[in-house]
Order: structure tokens, then C-alpha cells, then sequence
């Protein structure tokens, strides 16, 4: 009895072995993801690279020019490999994070550093950390030179380039966001959803936006973007942490047939379980957002938010228990996100109270000692006022419409970018100039910091070299042309010709470029002085002879 129990107890254990791997062999390994990451990527650089198509399960495929999402669906079937794209991802997302565009051209330095510091690996002894830091180096003193290049934002039409380069040379589509930015500001909100028509159409509506999005990504199911229609709105400063302290807010969204978005101080856990169950089994469509800002601020833009909904603010949880249909404020649509709460189209605001707060805060800004106290008193301003534009894109088909979202989503983010720290030449031109920068750097009698350089000015031809050659023309003969100029003079992929790139509205935003090489440099280096490689053997999992579950395993790819 003893044994067997033994046994059976042995049997029921899954054990999983590392596989390790070390020096060349482990850079190779993750050098090949690198590659096949990197080469999917580059395909959508300029403005004549191609489009990638993707699988998606049991929807249509996917069609795109937009480097981050290409770069979030290469999965490798090599463990080893697969983690060379998982690192060489990590690039492409801080770019991303950090300005919402550059993610190809992170990419492309990144290969091209970490290939030439594996390479260095590979012929001699060298420190590798002072490899590293050469490079970082070099990656610094590119971001000083790409600074002192920028040239400022100052006329729509100058928006206008930005947005075009980033919409590969659509100029009416760049007038689109051109008009909307005139129209909004700088600061100007700016959401994009898809049009039932074939034609694109900007939309400016009323509405407010908080920095703050839905407190889990179940809230959203399948999507990224929760959207409630006709949308009641419970606001409170307390802590939430029973179903009970919101239930009649609850049964009146329940009698009334209406979504509803509870914005409060925090949620409890179990709660927020209950929330989410209660959307998936379809009772009361409902979402929580957390409060934006702390302490005494956000108490004031809680009350900003009431009194642009026309709801009252609840300050604790004794308020909630008494709660009337007055209470709640009322959109006519709520768009959460993540990160954002868009409050679109206020219904039943008491516009002389609206037009007294913008008074007391008018008044307050004249008073502001900091620059901090003016910037959050002008985004309180500006939440009151209210004005929010909408991009309708519009295609021929799903396929087309996503694409033509992703351009648009990264054109918005390199305007935005570009008015806040300037642009410098397009087309790769702009991390040629910054050649000459490397070489001007003082002298170092350290081999290793040489070499970090050397491998940054080598990378610094690649994003034009790309271009060029997705153009369909000889790219070491275009980087002869643009090495030989100087300034502004570079190379139009577009057009096919050579002239000064600011002139002909071919311009990067300064910071895209900037984070593209910071992020770049940071991770290739760690890649190209890897060491060890750890990684954990492939199981097959077992699948029950059940017909049904063979096919589902099989759907999955299992």
C-alpha cells in the first residue's frame, strides 16, 4: 500500500529542467530573434514600406503599417529566440510609452547596436561594461546634438508636415488634423473611432477629460476602449468598499436601463470582483474609475467634474446611503481607456454655475505664484470648457479602417510631441548630421568607450539606409548623397528626389528621435553583453482524447 501510494504521489509531480546556454552560443540564440523581429518591422519604414498582414483567431486578419503592433504580435516558437524579441520589444514599448511613435526606427538602431556589439564580442577580450557605457555614451551625446538641431513648432502648416510624414505623405488627412489642432489648441483632446461610411469626418463635441481610466481591463471584455452611451455618473470621495454602499445608484441605472460610470476615491477588491462579474452576466452595465489627482486637488476636481455633468459630488459614505436621481450626472457618452475618462456631451448642466467656477478659477490663475499651481489651474480651466474633437476614420473595409486608424493614432502623437520639443529633418537625415558629434567627442584612451562610439555612429546610418532601400533605390548611394550634404539636405522617399527636407514639410518631432536612441542604445547594449541564457525546457501538454477538445486544441495551436 506503501508503494503504490509513493508512486502514484511520484507520478503527479510535474518537474520542469532548465536549458543553459553561455557566451557566443546565448547571444547567437537571441541575436536570431532579434533579426526576425527586426526584419518584420523594418518593412513599414518610410513612406514606401510595405504593409504587414496578421492572423487573428476567429476574426479577420489584421492589416498594418504601424511598427509597434507588428513588433507585439511576433512570437516565436524557440524559447531561445523568442526571448531576443521579448527584450527587443521592451525598445519598441518605451518608445512607445514615452511619445506614441518611433517604435520601427527604435527598432532598427537596436538591431543594428546590438549586431555590431556582438560582433566585437566575437573577436576579442573586452570589458563589456565599459562597452556598454561607451555606447550609452554615444547614445547621450546623439540626444544633445538631435536637441541643439530642433527647430520650434510655430504655424499649422508646420503641424501639418509633422502629421504627413507620419501619415506617409496623406496631405488631407494632415489638413484634417491640422484644422482640429487650430480649433482645440495644443492642448486640445483628440480621440479616434471608427466611421460606418467610407469617408473620414472630425467631429468637435463637448465634453471633459480626466487622466485616470477604468480601474480593471476586465471592465473593457474583449476591447482596450470601454464606450457607455447615455451614461449615468456617480461621483464621490469616499471609499467604496461593499456592493451595498451602491446599490440605489445601481437600481436606478437598473430601472432606467443605463450604463453606469462610478468615478471614487478608491474600490475594495471584492468589490471590484462583484462589478465585473455584474458586467459579465449582463445585468447593469457599470465601470470604476479612480478619482484623478489627491488630497485638497482632488477634491477640486471632483467638484470641477460635478459641476461640468451636472451631478452633485458625495463626500462620504453616509451620503451615498441617501442617495436621490438629482445626485447622479448624465453624459451622453463616457469613452475609458486605460490611462483616460473622456465625458462627452454633458446633459442637463446648470451652465450659470459652470460659468462661475470658470470665473473663480480665472481669478485664481491671475494669483498663481508657480508654474505648477498655473498648469494644473489651466487644465482645470480647460476641463470646463469642455471642447473635445472626435476623428471618425473611415474605409472601404475593417481592414482598411484599422490600418488607417494606426496612422492616424501615430500622427497624433508625433504632432503632439513635435509642439512641445520641436522637430529636426526627416528621412534618417537628422542621425547623419549627428555623425560628426561622435567624432567630435574628446578623446579616450580606453578601447572599449572607442568602440561603444564607433558602434552608435554605425547605427546612426541605418534609419535612412531602411528608407532608401524600401523606396526600391540603391541605399548606400542615397547615404553618399546625404553624407556628402550638410543641414537640411536629405533624401524625399516619396518623391524620389534630394533637397532640403524642412522646405519640403519632411520633418521628425525631435523628442520621437531622441527617446528612439535612448531606448535603442539601453536595451541593445544589454543584449550584446549577454552572458548566460536560461530557459525553461518546452512541455507538451496533454490533451483528453475527447474528439471535441482535440479540435479546440487543435484551433489554438496546440
Amino acid at each position: 500500500m506503501l508503494s503504490r501510494l509513493g508512486r502514484s504521489g511520484r507520478a503527479g509531480v510535474r518537474t520542469f529542467a532548465n536549458d543553459i546556454r553561455f557566451g557566443a552560443e546565448a547571444r547567437c540564440l537571441l541575436m536570431q530573434g532579434v533579426n526576425v523581429l527586426a526584419n518584420a518591422v523594418a518593412t513599414t519604414l518610410g513612406p514606401k514600406g510595405r504593409n504587414v498582414l496578421i492572423e487573428q483567431l476567429l476574426i479577420s486578419p489584421r492589416i498594418t503599417k504601424d511598427g509597434i503592433t507588428v513588433a507585439n504580435n511576433v512570437q516565436l516558437g524557440n524559447r531561445r529566440q523568442d526571448m531576443g524579441v521579448q527584450l527587443l520589444r521592451q525598445a519598441t514599448n518605451n518608445t512607445n510609452n514615452k511619445v506614441g511613435d518611433g517604435t520601427t526606427t527604435a527598432t532598427i538602431l537596436a538591431r543594428g547596436i546590438a549586431c555590431q556589439g556582438m560582433h566585437v564580442l566575437r573577436q576579442s577580450k573586452v570589458n563589456v561594461q565599459l562597452l556598454r557605457e561607451g555606447i550609452l555614451e554615444g547614445s547621450r551625446a546623439v540626444c544633445d546634438a538631435l536637441g541643439e538641431m530642433s527647430q520650434s513648432v510655430d504655424t499649422i502648416g508646420q503641424v501639418e508636415a509633422v502629421a504627413k510624414v507620419a501619415l506617409n505623405g496623406d496631405e488631407r488627412l494632415a489638413e484634417l488634423i491640422g484644422d482640429i489642432i487650430l480649433e482645440l489648441g495644443d492642448s486640445g483632446v483628440i480621440l479616434l473611432k471608427e466611421s460606418h461610411s467610407p469617408f473620414d469626418e472630425a467631429k468637435i463635441q463637448e465634453g471633459i477629460t480626466i487622466a485616470s481610466g477604468y480601474y480593471s481591463p476586465f471592465f473593457a471584455k474583449q476591447s482596450h476602449t470601454l464606450e457607455l452611451e447615455n451614461c449615468l455618473l456617480l461621483l464621490t470621495l469616499a471609499k467604496i468598499d461593499q456592493v451595498e454602499q451602491i446599490l440605489p445608484a445601481l437600481e436606478l441605472a437598473r430601472l432606467k436601463e443605463r450604463p453606469l460610470l462610478i468615478i471614487a476615491k478608491n474600490f475594495g477588491s471584492d468589490l471590484l470582483k462583484i462589478l465585473v462579474l455584474n458586467n459579465l452576466q449582463g445585468r447593469v452595465q457599470v465601470c470604476a474609475v479612480k478619482a484623478p489627482s489627491f488630497g485638497d486637488e482632488q477634491c477640486e476636481e471632483m467638484e470641477d467634474i460635478a459641476f461640468a455633468t451636472g451631478g452633485h459630488l458625495l463626500e462620504d459614505a453616509s451620503s451615498l446611503a441617501d442617495l436621490s436621481e438629482e445626485d447622479l450626472g448624465e453624459v451622453m457618452e463616457a469613452v475609458v481607456d486605460a490611462k483616460e475618462t473622456h465625458l462627452l456631451q454633458p446633459i442637463n448642466v446648470n451652465e450659470e454655475q459652470v460659468q462661475c467656477r470658470i470665473q473663480d478659477i480665472r481669478e485664481l490663475i491671475d494669483e498663481a505664484f508657480t508654474d505648477v499651481e498655473l498648469d494644473r489651474l489651466k487644465t482645470r480651466l480647460g476641463r470646463l470648457q469642455g471642447h473635445l474633437a472626435t476623428i471618425f476614420v473611415g474605409g472601404t473595409s475593417e481592414l482598411e479602417v484599422s490600418e488607417r486608424k494606426d496612422r492616424f493614432n501615430d500622427a497624433l502623437h508625433a504632432v503632439r510631441v513635435a509642439i512641445s520639443d520641436g522637430v529636426v529633418p526627416g528621412g534618417g537625415t537628422a542621425y547623419l548630421r549627428c555623425i560628426p558629434v561622435l567624432d567630435e567627442l574628446p578623446p579616450t584612451d580606453i578601447m572599449e568607450l572607442q568602440v561603444g562610439r564607433e558602434i552608435v555612429k554605425d547605427a546612426l546610418r541605418l534609419p535612412c539606409y531602411t528608407i532608401a532601400r524600401n523606396a526600391g533605390v540603391d541605399p548606400n548611394e542615397v547615404l553618399r548623397r546625404v553624407l556628402k550634404g550638410s543641414g537640411n539636405y536629405g533624401y524625399d522617399a516619396a518623391a524620389g528626389e534630394f533637397g532640403d527636407l524642412v522646405v519640403r514639410g519632411i520633418v521628425d518631432p525631435t523628442k520621437v528621435l531622441q527617446s528612439a536612441m535612448t531606448s535603442a542604445a539601453g536595451i541593445a547594449s544589454l543584449l550584446a553583453t549577454t552572458e548566460v541564457l536560461i530557459t525553461k525546457q518546452p512541455t507538451k501538454p496533454k490533451i483528453p482524447k475527447n474528439q471535441v477538445t482535440k479540435d479546440l486544441a487543435k484551433l489554438v495551436g496546440m
